[in-house]
């Protein structure tokens, strides 16, 4: 059941429930639940069921892996001690606890299929994940942005917007933000958007030889202009310095600067294009302006927040209040009181100094472990930090850290990661290189054709 006869690929079997888990969570809405079904976890519960069941037929795990699993289940069972025992000492509800922190589960099967997959076979299912994120992030940004030209050009049939999602996102239509806003931008935007930002980083490495990565590129990166969101476009902006970063060498400094460039500039003029055609120019470079600005809005409510968080976190600044916990003075939401969008005061509410540098720990060892093999691997590891970096600065200005959508993101990196620190395998390595030179007409450095 794991592998085929030649032992290289898994059986479509082990695979298809997982990818349809991934494409859910994109496609879904905010919690894929549908006739008072959550399909989600119910895919959720069949990935454990079926990566649990390969294992035990396997009999034991895959020794080369051993460092990635024991560093996803310590990182786990750090965060258990912010679940199970500091909501205890500090009387924090445990109902909202564990509603705040039952996301950590998506990262169960990123452990079992670690423990079962051999080091070839994980580099071809991490390569199929990518595909798939990448394609099923391209048929969600179709939507938002087709949604966003309606809404934009075509105001006297703003009317089906509402009709649409109310049939595709059935029992979803509060958590979802698609109209207009005070500046009169019509905006499109809802959770699942995060994954166009890992989508739109993983396209070159899921597409390496293709002549539609730009084209692919920039759709999504017209979604992400279209959610509207301060914290993604800087995110973005950050992430696309340290993927530079990445690439840069001294031998191509120059023609990398100038390929950045000219790429960039393109990109540029056709955002600007299209924003000035649609009437929206001026309203994004206001917004974007006012990124620096306490006199907006929405910035102003997330500095409200500063005072109340910092009060918490001084009742525990050692271990915090632990997940699940709010400031009785200023409640967000009734329905989940424990979600801020000012996030870096309200995890060090939660977590305290201990929590806080213990985690930063983790992400601090999986970027530097990504960062040594960025010779041997750059576009992968360019692709990594890029969406980590972008990833993390945008959630760090809404809710979304540890919801299920940014969790599930969150799952899909470890998996590249682990690609990325494991071990290279040989046979592996030649084949994906014979692969990628076919592909590219090349040769080998003795001459000979492949």
């Amino acid at each position: 059941m794991v592998a085929n006869r030649d032992g290289s690929r898994l059986s479509p079997v082990l695979l298809f429930v997982p990818a349809c888990f991934v494409i859910e969570v994109i496609l879904g809405g905010p919690f894929g639940i549908y006739g008072g079904i959550s399909v989600r976890l119910l895919l959720l519960g069949v990935t454990c069921g079926i990566l649990l069941f390969a294992l035990l037929v396997r009999g034991r795990v895959e020794p080369a892996h051993l460092f990635p699993i024991l560093s996803i289940l310590g990182f786990l069972l750090l965060n258990g001690i912010w679940v199970a025992f500091v909501p205890v000492v500090t009387g924090t509800d445990m109902y909202w606890t564990l509603r705040e922190a039952h996301s950590f589960v998506v990262l169960l099967p990123v452990a079992l299929a670690l423990a079962i997959l051999r080091r070839d076979q994980l580099g071809r299912t991490v390569h199929g994940l990518q595909r798939v994120v990448v394609v099923t992030s391209l048929v969600l940004a179709t939507f938002q942005v087709g949604l966003w030209v309606l809404g934009t050009l075509f105001a006297e049939l703003q009317w089906v917007v509402p009709l649409v999602l109310e049939g595709i996102f059935a029992g979803a239509r509060d958590q979802l933000f698609v109209g207009q806003i005070g500046d009169g931008f019509f905006r499109v935007f809802w959770i699942s958007t995060l994954w166009c930002i890992l989508g739109f980083f993983w396209v070159p490495v899921a597409f390496p030889g293709s002549r539609l990565r730009r084209p692919f590129q920039g759709l999504l990166l017209l979604d992400l202009l279209v959610a509207y969101s301060r914290g993604i476009w800087v995110g973005l902006l950050a992430g696309l310095l340290v993927a530079f970063a990445v690439t840069l060498t001294g031998r191509k400094l120059g023609i990398t600067v100038f390929r950045s460039a000219v790429v960039g500039s393109v990109a540029a003029a056709a955002l600007v294009a299209i924003l000035a055609a649609t009437g929206s120019l001026e309203r994004g470079v206001t917004r974007l302006k006012s990124t620096t600005s306490r006199e907006d809005v929405s910035i102003g409510a997330r500095i409200e927040q500063a005072p109340y968080l910092l009060r918490l976190w001084y009742e525990h600044p050692v271990v915090g209040s632990g997940y699940g916990a709010y400031a009785h003075g200023h409640l967000r939401s009734q329905e989940a009181p424990y979600s801020y969008e000012h996030m870096p005061y309200a995890l060090l509410a939660k977590l305290g100094l201990a929590g806080v540098l213990g985690g930063a720990a983790f992400l601090a060892g999986w970027a530097f472990s990504a960062w040594r093999v960025r010779r041997r691997a750059p576009a992968q590891v360019a692709s990594f930090l890029g969406s980590c970096t972008a990833l993390l600065i945008a959630e760090m200005t809404n809710p979304m850290v540890l919801n299920f959508v940014s969790m599930s993101i969150f799952a899909c990196l470890l998996l590249q990661w682990a690609d990325l620190v494991s071990p290279p395998d040989g046979r592996a390595t030649a084949e994906l290189r014979g692969d990628y030179l076919r592909r590219r007409g090349g040769t080998r450095p003795h001459g000979k054709t492949v």
